[in-house]
């Protein structure tokens, strides 16, 4: 999902969730030690905050990750995870996959796989779909017709789905159907979905009383049951013909409904007595507080006020820092709060990075002004230049604005610990070996390098978060001094004839770059931002400004974004499924980002049937605009194609771990470090993250993948914060029981959504919610 989403993370709120307090409460000031550890709250209600409003109330339509944090609760995924990483049945009977194969409860999965990962069955509970009062509307719903309706609505291109490519990517005829509504045939797109031989997605034979669905996949997918933990292939009512903007026009199928959901104020999500798995959805109330402009501090001191359940401690919070955790790495591993507790971070797996804009939509803003469209063709323009993408990837001191997120952690004089290096986050995927994906690329890395300078290390280690292989490596890179793409650049500039600007206080002629920035980070990372522009435009001789603007609103930086409408962007994307592709099909000229980087408008597939008359021509693609042909535009061009086919042909061809991941990381090192078609920025998970939260520890999920980061079904509350040595105990437990589970899933099943419950060592407890 973009980080937006869990998927489009744009940098608004990318520090905390937030929400809308009054003054009074803000005037409580500070609580002492005390009075937190000795506070009292209601275990019926949990209190959080959020930054971005819904964008829709449609599952099939958006990828928003703030949307996600209130769809997990409200909006039933087939497939969840619990906090040992372990998948069960949400829509989907847990069993059914051990009792079908025949595993005697050691199945590693919830479904059936067959023909080699192409086909997979799940067993249905039943669905009832309520309002916004909690009132059954369609009782005992049908989950296949739900599914379909998906389907329908996602594929249709005149609804703009933000999930459209993940159907066709996975699902079985979804291409055709997609192409059959883009040609105006409706029926006969609808008729292909409903034909159980032409289309993946269709009820399977009955099992023991319970229907079952089946998905037949494009391709092989081992990892397919992680996708289901995300809401992609979710069912949607039959009414949902739009994207569904008020919560009043919704209907609800999961733990909780939306009883209130009103713009830049309060959500409140109340259980749903009508969800099949009710009896474990233990807190009565979750409410959502709307606060624009969030911070850590601001999450902090709420939590101290009373009015959030829950914060977590982050080092761009100086003061909270020093207050709970302290200074030095002594403290970082034993904090002065002795209620504060270690948690993985989903986050981890998530990735930021600064996006190129080869097509800048205020070209075509006619309500612009000539000279503001003439430098957004300007810096589209420049972008295709190898050597300008190089220069500014190699150029750019990154850590200035990592350091927002780790000037707690970080030593002096070193590069920022928040640094990433590559895309697909870690974690995110692993071998037989349990070796991880990104040392794949490593060793991409190392193997490339020796080809262009002089020999390496073997060090697998050179792409670890905290390092920083692009600073001032062009010639470890591409065997190119600074200095060198400096020249190349001045001469792209000259070459295509683009147009140059003296800039107040700084030498020579520029091309001027824009960069937008949100104002809700106003006094947070925006002059972190600042900083590291500042440094990469006092460089002498230095060819290019880049200039940032902040926005009016969080809504206009978010829309403008979207649309394509500055030279430079910042985002994020963290896992939707536990392989590389999650990450890397978003990069392709068909990708969810295709409209970000301005492929989608700067490139278009060929008429084959039609004499090609353009001035650059590709495989399958095109030059769309002639305006924006350069002496580069040919080789931008093949850069993105033969990255997007080389994609597809490791997707659809490759299985093995080894070989799937060998071909991904070769692609993904030549897209950042060969081509520089974007550029890694950071992680906000710190290596080791302290949390203070009502919410018993270590009974939710920590999975970066799909949406159980954000459930909050299965847990339950603490009335008072626990002590160290509660929380150490708790920890050594969750940490023993996570290693027995792993490796057998009949153990330590706790929850409504397992027929029989058992305990640690796998004897069956005397609870049945059957």
């Amino acid at each position: 999902m973009s980080i937006w989403y869990k998927k489009t993370l744009g940098l608004l709120g990318l520090g905390l969730a937030t929400t809308m307090v009054s003054s009074s409460v803000v005037s409580c000031g500070v609580a002492s030690f005390d009075i937190i550890l000795n506070k009292v709250v209601s275990t019926d209600k949990y209190y959080i905050n959020y930054t971005l409003n819904v964008s829709s109330w449609n599952t099939a339509h958006s990828m928003q990750g703030e949307d996600s944090r209130i769809w997990s609760n409200s909006y039933d995924t087939f497939l969840s995870t619990d906090q040992y990483g372990r998948i069960f049945g949400s829509l989907a009977i847990s069993e059914f996959g051990e009792e079908s194969s025949g595993t005697n409860g050691k199945a590693l999965t919830v479904g059936k796989s067959e023909n080699d990962s192409k086909k997979w069955t799940y067993a249905l509970r039943q669905m009832n779909w309520v309002d916004n009062s909690g009132n059954i509307v369609y009782e005992d719903a049908d989950v296949v017709s739900g599914v379909k309706n998906a389907a329908k609505y996602a594929l249709n291109p005149k609804n703009n789905s933000d999930v459209s490519e993940l159907w066709v990517s996975f699902i079985k005829g979804a291409q055709e159907v997609q192409k059959l509504y883009g040609d105006g045939k409706t029926k006969e797109a609808e008729a292909l979905i409903e034909n159980p031989n032409e289309f993946g997605i269709y009820s399977g034979q009955d099992w023991q009383g319970h229907k079952t669905i089946v998905f037949e996949l494009t391709k092989s997918a081992s990892y397919f049951e992680s996708l289901l933990t995300y809401s992609v292939f979710s069912p949607i009512p039959d009414t949902y013909k739009t994207e569904v903007n008020n919560y009043k026009n919704a209907l609800f199928n999961g733990a909780y409904y939306a009883a209130k959901a009103d713009p830049n104020s309060e959500i409140v999500l109340k259980k749903n007595k009508h969800y099949a798995l009710k009896d474990s959805a233990n807190i009565e109330e979750l409410h959502f507080n709307y606060l624009d402009g969030g911070s850590a501090a601001k999450e902090r001191t709420l939590f101290e006020s009373g009015s959030s359940s829950w914060f977590e401690l982050k080092s761009d919070d100086l003061k909270g820092w020093n207050k709970y955790i302290g200074k030095g790495e002594e403290k970082y591993e034993r904090p002065n709060f002795g209620s504060a507790y270690e948690t993985e971070s989903p986050d981890k797996a998530g990735s930021f990075l600064v996006f190129y804009n080869y097509y800048n939509s205020n070209i075509d803003n006619g309500l612009l002004s000539q000279s503001e469209r003439e430098n957004a063709l300007t810096g589209s323009k420049l972008l295709q230049s190898s050597a300008a993408r190089a220069y500014i990837s190699t150029t750019l001191d990154r850590s200035e604005m990592a350091r927002y997120f780790s000037k707690t952690i970080d030593e002096p004089n070193q590069n920022s610990k928040m640094l990433r290096n590559t895309y697909t986050g870690v974690g995110v995927a692993a071998d037989e070996n349990v070796v991880d994906y990104t040392k794949y690329i490593a060793a991409q890395y190392e193997s490339n390098i020796k080809k262009v300078s002089t020999p390496s290390s073997n060090d697998l280690t050179a792409l670890d978060d905290g390092k920083d292989p692009f600073k001032n490596n062009s010639e470890k890179l591409v065997g190119k001094t600074q200095e060198q793409l400096r020249d190349e650049t001045v001469k792209f500039i000259k070459d295509n004839n683009l147009k140059t600007q003296k800039v107040k206080g700084y030498d020579g002629q520029r091309v001027i770059l824009k960069l937008i920035l949100s104002p809700s980070n106003n006094t947070s990372m925006n002059p972190y931002i600042n900083l590291m522009m500042k440094k990469f435009n006092s460089i002498s001789d230095n060819p290019l400004y880049i200039e940032t603007k902040t926005l009016s609103s969080t809504d206009e930086y978010k829309t403008e974004g979207s649309k394509g409408a500055t030279d430079l962007f910042m985002s994020g994307w963290s896992p939707d499924y536990k392989d590389p592709s999650s990450f890397l099909e978003t990069i392709t000229l068909t990708g969810p980002y295709r409209g970000y980087n301005g492929t989608s408008r700067l490139f278009e597939l060929k008429n084959k049937s039609a004499e090609q008359k353009n001035s650059v021509i590709g495989n399958n693609y095109k030059l769309k605009n002639e305006n924006l042909y350069t002496t580069e535009t040919k080789g931008l061009l093949k850069a993105f194609e033969d990255y997007s086919e080389g994609y597809k042909e490791v997707d659809t061809t490759k299985n093995v771990a080894t070989e799937r991941y060998e071909g991904f990381a070769k692609l993904e090192y030549n897209f950042f470090y060969k081509n520089f078609l974007a550029l890694p920025l950071y992680t906000k998970a710190m290596p080791k993250v302290w949390t203070v939260s009502h919410l018993t520890p270590y009974k939710k999920s920590y999975e970066a993948f799909g949406t159980s980061q954000y459930k909050l079904y299965n847990v339950t509350m603490d009335a008072k914060l626990r002590s160290r040595e509660e929380y150490l105990e708790l920890l050594k437990k969750y940490k023993e029981e996570k290693a027995i589970i792993s490796s057998d899933w009949s153990k330590g099943r706790i929850g409504a959504h397992w027929a029989k419950q058992t305990d640690i060592d796998g004897k069956e407890i005397n609870k049945n919610y059957n």
